[in-house]
């Protein structure tokens, strides 16, 4: 065997599923902005919601004041400035979220009418 084909054997055994470097593990906060939108005729308003994220390698915990989601995810791109990632929610809901590189921030991208959440590491 070649000597890179060794070092990618012991590596996959000893990290196992590590999409992104550990830095980018553990609590961030972020706050969702108040919005509007119509249901059946009548407008709407979602006053803001303060959050809490809890990511691990492969899943996350998502967190209110009111309730707790649970989600796992798939990394789905890795750019020169983020990692883009799909976050599928136990509620069923799909999502994509960016985890920045340059800095310790995390986006919930915005899914119409609901704004975008930037997360900031604890």
């Amino acid at each position: 065997m070649t000597f890179s084909v060794v070092v990618m054997l012991v590596s996959s055994c000893f990290l196992g599923n590590r999409p992104f470097p550990k830095r980018y593990l553990g609590t961030y906060t972020g706050e969702q902005l108040m919005y509007t939108t119509d249901i059946d005729g009548a407008e709407v308003t979602f006053e803001p919601t303060s959050y809490t994220l809890e990511l691990t390698y492969d899943e996350l915990w998502l967190s209110t004041e009111e309730r707790v989601l649970h989600g796992d995810y798939s990394v789905t791109a890795d750019t020169d400035r983020y990692y883009a990632i799909r976050v599928k929610l136990e509620s069923g809901v799909i999502e994509e979220w960016q985890i920045m590189k340059s800095d310790e921030k995390l986006i919930r991208k915005a899914i119409e009418p609901q704004p975008e959440v930037i997360f900031v590491k604890e």
